[in-house]
């Protein structure tokens, strides 16, 4: 494993003067680099860290056969359709692949959105096993899994009220209650307005 991360390289022409056969891990997070061409340098790849630079798409990036794993967080790849297509192009083992804080990926923009997005890599590219750090279901790629799925919840919660009633089980919630209502009073005030002459 070959670790540049954090050395403000603008490029990588010091370390790809010769072939990198041996190198199958390379991380080179943390730099200010923009353009993929050096890593032909490293054909035998299977681990690709490029989290935190400036790449913006994989147009000159060259094929990497053996590549599985490729982690490009926060970078500015900004187009999802032609980032799917050079990575089916140039990574076909590819099945680990975490694009968070990139433009592309709508992961803190709203549920259904990253829904979508999630969805759509699976299905186009067929190798994923985990994309963003987390787990693929081979039913991701049906667009309705995520609607099914929301409404399954949603009935087993309304099963759940339902079974909850039926045995008399009230839960209480606070929202209902008057903001600074008193169950109990310290004393009563009730003959205040009564005249002792009254009483």
């Amino acid at each position: 494993m070959l670790i540049l991360a954090g050395k403000k390289l603008k490029d990588l022409n010091e370390f790809t003067q010769t072939q990198n056969n041996e190198i199958k891990h390379l991380d080179v997070s943390s730099n200010l680099l923009k353009s993929g061409k050096e890593f032909v340098s490293f054909p035998n790849l299977e681990t690709l860290i490029i989290d935190n630079n400036y790449y913006f798409n994989l147009n000159d990036f060259p094929q990497l056969p053996k590549l599985v794993t490729l982690s490009a967080n926060k970078n500015n790849f900004n187009n999802l359709e032609i980032l799917i297509d050079e990575c089916k192009l140039k990574f076909p083992k590819l099945t680990h692949l975490s694009l968070i804080k990139n433009p592309i990926c709508p992961m803190f923009n709203g549920e259904e959105e990253y829904q979508t997005y999630r969805t759509t890599l699976i299905k186009q590219i067929r190798s994923l096993k985990n994309v963003d750090g987390v787990a693929v279901d081979p039913k991701e790629a049906d667009p309705n899994y995520f609607k099914q799925q929301k409404l399954q919840l949603q009935q087993q919660q309304q099963l759940q009220n339902n079974q909850d009633e039926a045995k008399g089980k009230i839960e209480f919630n606070q929202k209902y209650q008057k903001p600074g209502t008193k169950t109990i009073k310290q004393r009563s005030e009730g003959n205040r307005f009564v005249k002792n002459n009254q009483l």
